[in-house]
């Protein structure tokens, strides 16, 4: 069952599918944070580094 990156609480496979990034990996969830920031996007987005192997898009 998939699991929230953020706080590591369980969440549902339709949570992470619709909510969750391209890999349906969920980096916050309603119990981290408000339904508006899911609404967002915040569940699907990473306060990761990008990989190193990443292209800069911004130069």
């Amino acid at each position: 069952m998939p699991r929230c990156r953020n706080c590591d609480s369980h969440v549902t496979l339709q949570f992470a599918r619709v909510f969750g990034d391209n890999e349906d990996r969920v980096h916050s969830c309603i119990d981290c944070v408000p339904n508006a920031e899911l609404d967002d996007g915040a569940a699907s987005v990473s306060d990761e580094p990008p990989e190193a192997g990443a292209a800069n898009w911004g130069q």
